[in-house]
């Protein structure tokens, strides 16, 4: 069973996002330089063939973005809302957040917390707005892997 910690959950959030946008950056300046040279040598077809790839590139890149545009946000927003469901577990635990990790990086019925004080299930309401912690003893805690632990 895995388990994510608190700097896991708020540092993954925008990692793939920055990534995202250096590979356009790139593909821009690319089709620009290209788009250039093409414009200052009308007769060599080489660097309009270049900016034409480029081009295309740019496009289906633009087109993925756009389209897992609302997964990214939807992704980010419950990742957001497990880093709150965390600080309110060490809150009410009385203990450091960095010293908590969840079993999932978005809130659902199943989200068991790794503390110092053992390992807790998380009951939402109907609304998810409130939850109760309810310790549950794991038959093979051996088998817990922590991700993001230093």
């Amino acid at each position: 069973m895995i388990f994510y910690t608190y700097d896991y959950l708020h540092t993954s959030q925008n990692t793939w996002q920055y990534a995202r946008i250096v590979i356009t950056c790139v593909l821009v300046l690319a089709f620009l330089l290209f788009l250039i040279q093409y414009w200052r040598h009308r007769f060599d077809i080489k660097y309009k063939d270049l900016s034409i790839i480029f081009g295309t590139l740019l496009l289906l890149i633009l087109g993925m973005q756009y389209n897992d545009f609302s997964n990214i946000q939807n992704s980010i927003k419950q990742s957001g809302q497990m880093t709150t469901v965390v600080k309110a577990v060490a809150r009410q635990l009385k203990v450091s957040k960095q010293d908590i990790s969840v079993n999932s990086t978005t809130p659902n019925d199943n989200v068991l917390v790794k503390t110092p004080k053992g390992f807790f299930r998380v009951d939402y309401n109907t609304d998810g707005s409130q939850f109760v912690l309810e310790q549950v003893i794991l038959h093979d805690s051996d088998a817990v892997k922590v991700e993001g632990e230093k």
